[in-house]
């Protein structure tokens, strides 16, 4: 094998693990043997083809695929990776390829990482342009770039036969497009693209298979309208408006995480009236005090929050938010009143969540 070596590209998974992205090229072998090692065959013809790879990296790329395909014919015998072979490949064949992995190695995916793969997808040579694309990919989900992630996706397999001809990668595509799906709201597509990817790719690599199958038991658990739909809206904005999106669809998810929340604290004093109006006998407890009694009834009636939460009587902290600009200009006390409403009203695990992200609201110009 060619001795210059690339660390594999990771993917983000799941939102709190899997950074690591074990490519899923062993799902791709069988057909690799099946066509007779054309794909490898037509690798070492065009790079012959090109005048600017000298004679030494040519017989280099010949004898390492060679070698490769040896240990494929023989049954014991332990072949490397085809796509690091394709890597490794690219790398003699393109400066600017190595170049843009070189950065990578150096600096982790960062806008200029993706601006140089951004820059050989546009590449004439269909080696170049494919598996950039791919690896392009793959920083942008690593960068939560998943709106042109799963947009770039979706235009590979438009013509997916002609992407097969020229790099490997499909199964990893095709996990990453459920993924970005997700995280882009899109859960019907993201449901039947995941169920996709485990039918046609059950050896793909176990760590997107578990994933695969952790993220469709979440979908099945979904419940639409629920403080995990406000998770999930509030997850999405903030993602988007930190890659400086402040486009419609960021703000009709911003505004429909202001209803449901509107929603949810009008239901939980509903039921607070509700508790109120018919209270549990064993749990009146007579006013032995006069005097607190008057002082009682004579206070201003506070809408009480759950768990001792307060807010004055009238407002309804819900609608006084819109994004951006009402919640921006509110007053410092009207916001912690309805901040303590959220912290009273939601489990625990997701108060943080929501008051980040009306408290970067605030931040907003």
């Amino acid at each position: 094998m060619i001795a210059h070596r690339r660390r594999y590209w990771s993917i983000a998974a799941l939102a709190v693990a899997l950074l690591g992205c074990a490519v899923s090229a062993h799902a791709q072998t069988a057909d690799i043997d099946d066509d007779g090692d054309k794909f490898f065959d037509r690798l070492v013809t065009h790079v012959q083809s090109i005048e600017s790879v000298d004679e030494k990296a040519q017989k280099i790329i010949a004898d390492a695929v060679a070698t490769y395909q040896k240990e494929v014919a023989d049954p014991e015998g332990d072949p490397a990776d085809p796509e690091s072979l394709i890597i490794e490949v690219l790398v003699l064949m393109s400066p600017e390829f190595r170049e843009a992995l070189d950065g990578y190695d150096e600096n982790g995916a960062t806008p200029e990482t993706v601006a140089a793969m951004r820059k050989l997808t546009e590449s004439a040579d269909p080696y170049l342009h494919h598996n950039a694309n791919l690896f392009l990919v793959r920083q942008l989900v690593e960068l939560e770039k998943l709106v042109e992630a799963e947009e770039r996706i979706a235009d590979i397999f438009k013509d997916i036969e002609t992407y097969n001809d020229y790099a490997f990668g499909e199964p990893d595509l095709l996990y990453m497009l459920g993924y970005c799906q997700i995280h882009n709201l899109k859960h019907e597509e993201a449901k039947r693209t995941l169920e996709d990817f485990l039918a046609q790719f059950p050896d793909a690599s176990p760590r997107f298979v578990v994933t695969a199958k952790q993220m469709l038991a979440e979908l099945a658990r979904r419940v639409p309208e629920s403080i995990g739909e406000v998770a999930d809206l509030m997850s999405f904005s903030q993602k988007r408006l930190a890659a400086a999106d402040t486009g419609e669809q960021v703000q009709t998810a911003q505004q429909r995480v202001i209803e449901l929340l509107d929603t949810l604290i009008e239901e939980t004093e509903k039921q607070e009236q509700q508790q109120q109006s018919n209270p549990d006998p064993q749990q009146s407890q007579p006013q032995d005090n006069p005097q607190e009694q008057d002082q009682s009834e004579s206070a201003p009636q506070d809408s009480k929050a759950p768990n001792g939460g307060s807010m004055p009587s009238g407002k309804k902290a819900g609608r006084r938010i819109n994004p951006g600009d009402a919640w921006g200009s509110m007053p410092q006390a009207d916001r912690d009143k309805v901040l303590q409403v959220l912290r009273d009203r939601f489990p625990g695990r997701y108060r943080a969540l929501v008051e980040q992200y009306y408290e970067s609201l605030a931040e907003q110009p």
